[in-house]
């Protein structure tokens, strides 16, 4: 039975606005130290292996913990670590609902380089995929109550932990024992009602037999509601550019000649010619000739006719719809004093909603399923008066009532419905393994291991996708014995319903031609590691610290799409069949050398080493390797130095992807005569070497290709590539740590990062691939250039449409192509200090701190020889320039109040577009301001409340950002102020 939080919690919410003085919670986190009486003996910290206290992280370390968790009034971890200046969006909430497959997921993306290009770990173990359409983890799967706290590690980790480790390692480590039964609940809601969310968790722990024998389990049921732009009034009717002026300057929203009754384009041609009807969407029956700047296929900027509507704030949404049930449990027994088992297993059933306008038709003809009215159209001429003054339009256009003359049609195809897409998830994990120690030499030895098995079954369901045939064969009515009928005689016999485009459409002929679209897909990961750690023998400055281990994975997934979408005949991708499976065998080891410590000017100097060799099924052998450098001149002051490689293995996706055939009017082969008159004198020189050696007999002057313009279509090989290697990075990190006695309870650090990735999958567009990786490129011999070797030419003239050197074919699946360059710094600075000892009076404990990033550089070179793009400060890519987190926390006695402020730098708009062709060119700066307050009633019950978004803040006012739901752009909150309350029980 579904758990409805929300309408009970409704109108406490609603009240709770205007409580101010009683909001507020901490959104962020640094480490605890040991003044808070928390235990820092030696652990394992996330970056590292090798046990050691908590302070000597190898690389720069941001911690949330659980208390930060609750508080936060976040949903979703995911939403929370969005909130770190290192993370990016990726899929959240707020754009989710505008996925195929992926709808209610949330995943970590750091530095902005992808989902793929970071490693979600739990307890330093590898978490399943969370789907096959595209691999990745999703954060929603983890319940938020069992979460000790959340390590992200910025950095090409893949040395200590990995592929996909290029970017860096998210790490929840869990709770793994507890004393009795927590119950944590929260529901939140939007100021203008909607949005609604709920949580509800707990968690449960008793010991027996001596205490011995531990169990622990726990869960939540949580959901969220859609939000609709139609509901925001700050964001009705929308943004556009004005592309008739210079510079384009931003305006109201433009009607849509794509009506959800229809539009009929008359006539073509420019401004002042164009004609074109439509139903009016507000009373059907009533034929209005719009206006001249609606009349084009193409509407114009200042489109405003009343008799259209605005389709981007009818369909779009703000805020997914989703929900989840999760369940973890975990037993452990002690063994010995020093050894014990444990075995967990994880259960997740999570469904999404993907919200998407209706299956459409184009004005301007073309796209997926264009219709057109025919001048014979039964409907077209028969009786009615909507009917009449529609003739009576296409009489004035000149237009005939016969079959030869046609209007596209443009249109919603409301009918259907929306093309909403449902996603069912049910994924269950199971994990058993050891741990413990024992002595060799008069050395503890630790030792654990693992193995895992993790298997998702997922379905999505597709509503509202039309078979684009039926839709045409439909629309296409005639009279036929008095009767009205579909014209196609095969379509009349398979029980074609014709489809009345004036009056509207029967019952039986939306049946008819509506298509409901599904896919399954399983996933299945198995796991198995042994490792180990101990202290080889000390030296003057300390013990010289290792860890090595081995560990096992395979990962398979399938993705099936049912045959009918697969065939391209709905209105939806067709995608077809794709799966495959890959294994891979690692070893790996890292060593801590003590060099110097407890010396003038060497408090401590210390290096580290650590490597992995891997061995996959797919790509062979791979090898990453991490240095380390730390050196402490006094106790306050701290540097560090990182430099490592990493690797990422592609994925089944990339890999295996079925190859199939298509066609292409695009393709211009270099070495046509014509093309190669009007190339370049250094263009020439290259094709008359290259163009000879492909094609026998070759003359610039005569040779005419069997492809380019008003020739027939060049076949394609699309899609995966099993001989994919792995993408590679070098990244670099070099910091400071500062913590000045005289200034008890300050820390600050600063940290240098640098990527160099290559080798990133991609794909090559056509043209590039004929003319600049091939035959204008002489770095290279044409027998031995890779990419001449994807253009498959004829050299009889048998296959290339009887052309001698004519082209067969070209091979365009995914290849190691891109290139990717970060650079920049992270600030950290925190200050804590209890009021005594400032004030000399006790008002309690301040807490402040602040964390940013300055990421300047972002290049991306998509092909080998291009130059690279500057992506950094752009909503393109999601990466701005600045991002940074404050926050300022009060607490005293039972009660605590937390302002935290989440800025943005300003950013360019538009990467396609230069200073001075748009304007405002840049976003401006962005504030989001939180809230947050707790009271702790007793040692049992606590209290939370909070506004996020306290002063409804909505996205910067540009087209390119404004609703906040494309990938770049959801990093803005576009719901508005959002109120939460919840509560803490302990029995």
């Amino acid at each position: 039975m579904k758990v409805e939080m929300n309408t009970m919690l409704r109108s406490a919410l609603l009240a709770s606005a205007a409580s101010a003085s009683l909001l507020a919670a901490p959104t962020f986190a640094q480490a605890q130290t040991a003044d808070e009486g928390v235990d820092v003996g030696e652990i394992v910290v996330t970056g590292s292996r090798i046990r050691r206290d908590t302070f000597s992280a190898p690389s720069p370390l941001s911690v949330v913990t659980s208390d930060v968790i609750k508080q936060s009034g976040q949903i979703s971890v995911g939403d929370l670590l969005l909130e770190q200046p290192v993370i990016n969006p990726a899929t959240n909430g707020q754009n989710s609902s505008s996925t195929l497959f992926l709808a209610g997921q949330v995943r970590a993306d750091i530095r902005g380089l992808g989902p793929t290009r970071t490693l979600v770990l739990m307890d330093g173990r590898r978490l399943p995929f969370s789907d096959a359409s595209s691999p990745a983890v999703d954060l929603n799967t983890i319940p938020s109550l069992m979460i000790d706290r959340i390590d992200t590690i910025p950095g090409g980790q893949s040395a200590v932990y990995g592929s996909e480790a290029i970017a860096g390692v998210v790490n929840f480590i869990m709770k793994k024992e507890q004393d009795g039964l927590e119950i944590d609940i929260q529901g939140g809601i939007s100021e203008h009602g909607d949005g609604e969310t709920g949580r509800l968790g707990f968690i449960y722990g008793k010991k027996f037999m001596d205490d011995k024998l531990s169990i622990l389990v726990g869960g939540e049921y949580a959901n969220e509601d859609k939000i609709m732009q139609r509901d925001r009034d700050e964001m009705n009717p929308g943004i556009r550019r004005d592309t008739t002026v210079a510079p384009q300057s931003v305006i109201l929203q433009s009607k849509a000649n794509t009506a959800p009754t229809a539009t009929f384009q008359l006539l073509g041609g420019a401004l002042g010619t164009a004609r074109a009807v439509t139903l009016d969407y507000r009373n059907p029956s009533s034929v209005v000739r719009l206006s001249a700047a609606c009349s084009t296929a193409t509407v114009q900027p200042s489109c405003q006719d009343d008799a259209l509507f605005y389709s981007g704030v009818a369909y779009n949404t703000l805020q997914a719809k989703s929900n989840r049930a999760v369940l973890r449990s975990v037993v452990d027994y002690k063994i010995t004093d020093t050894w014990h088992a444990f075995l967990e297993g994880n259960y997740v059933n999570a469904g999404g909603y993907g919200i998407f306008q209706p299956a459409f038709s184009s004005a301007a003809g073309g796209g997926t399923m264009p219709v057109v009215l025919r001048g014979d159209n039964a409907y077209l001429n028969g009786a009615g008066s909507t009917a009449a003054a529609l003739r009576a339009e296409w009489l004035a256009a000149g237009k005939t009532l016969t079959q030869a003359q046609t209007a596209q049609v443009g249109k919603f195809w409301e009918e259907f419905g929306g093309r909403d897409v449902k996603t069912e998830r049910e994924q269950w994990r199971l994990t058993g393994g050891f741990e413990g120690k024992f002595q060799t030499f008069g050395r503890d030895v630790f030792v654990d291991g693992y193995a895992q098995y993790a298997r998702l079954d997922g379905t999505t369901i597709s509503y509202g996708v039309p078979n684009i045939l039926r839709v045409q064969q439909a629309t296409d009515a005639v009279l036929l014995n008095g009767q009205v009928v579909c014209r196609d005689a095969a379509a009349r016999a398979a029980g074609c319903a014709p489809w009345d485009l004036v009056n509207g459409a029967s019952r039986e002929a939306i049946l008819w031609a509506n298509g409901v679209a599904t896919s399954d897909q399983t996933v299945k990961q198995t796991t198995a590691a042994l490792n180990f750690a101990t202290d080889l023998f000390d030296l003057p400055a300390g013990p010289v610290g290792v860890a090595f281990g081995a560990e096992y994975r395979k990962e398979t997934s399938l993705f099936e799409q049912d045959p009918l979408s697969a065939s391209g005949a709905l209105f939806f991708n067709a995608i077809g069949t794709r799966g495959g499976s890959y294994n891979v065998k690692e070893i790996y080891g890292e060593v801590r050398i003590p060099i110097l410590k407890d010396l003038p000017f060497a408090e401590e100097l210390s290096v580290e080493v650590a490597a992995r060799a891997s061995d996959y099924s797919t790509i062979h052998g791979t090898d990453q390797y991490r240095l380390h450098l730390e050196w402490a001149p006094v106790k306050d002051l701290r540097f560090r130095a990182t430099e490592s490689t990493a690797v990422r293995a592609p994925n089944i996706v990339e890999l295996f992807a079925p190859q199939g055939r298509n066609f292409t009017t695009a393709a211009i082969d270099p070495c046509d005569a014509a093309s190669f008159r009007t190339a370049t004198a250094a263009q020439q020189a290259a094709r008359r070497v290259n163009c000879a050696a492909a094609i026998p007999g070759y003359n610039p002057a005569t040779f005419t290709s069997n492809i380019g313009t008003g020739r027939p279509s060049l076949a394609l090989l699309q899609g995966g590539n099993p001989n994919l290697g792995a993408e590679t990075a070098h990244t670099y990190q070099y910091g400071v740590v500062f913590n000045p006695r005289w200034v008890p309870g300050l820390q600050m650090s600063l940290d240098f990062f640098k990527y160099n990735i290559r080798d990133g999958v991609g794909t090559i567009p056509i043209n590039t691939l004929f003319s600049t990786l091939c035959y204008d490129d002489l770095t290279q011999p044409f027998a031995s250039n890779p990419f001449c070797a994807q253009i498959q030419r004829d050299p009889t003239g048998t296959n290339g449409g009887a052309v001698v050197g004519g082209v067969i074919q070209a091979i365009l699946v995914n290849q190691n192509v891109a290139s990717t360059k970060v650079e920049g710094y992270d600030y950290s600075i925190s200050y804590g200090f209890h009021t005594e000892d400032v004030f000399g009076q006790d008002f309690g404990d301040i807490g402040l701190r602040l964390d940013a990033t300055w990421m300047y550089k972002f290049v991306l070179q998509g092909l080998p020889l291009q130059a690279y793009t500057q992506f950094a400060n752009t909503i393109t890519n999601a990466t701005p320039e600045w991002k940074a987190n404050g926050t300022a926390r009060w607490s005293y006695d039972k009660f605590s109040f937390t302002w935290s402020t989440i800025y943005y730098g300003s950013m360019i708009a538009s990467q396609a577009q230069q200073a001075g062709v748009i304007t405002p060119y840049k976003t401006g700066d962005y504030f989001r301001h939180d809230i947050r307050a707790t009271y702790a009633y007793n040692d049992d019950i606590t209290f939370r409340a909070g506004v996020i978004n306290l002063f409804d803040r909505y996205p910067p006012a540009l087209p390119e950002t404004f609703t906040g739901t494309g990938t770049g752009s959801s990093q803005y909150d576009n719901r508005g102020r959002y109120f939460f309350i919840g509560a803490n029980l302990n029995f």
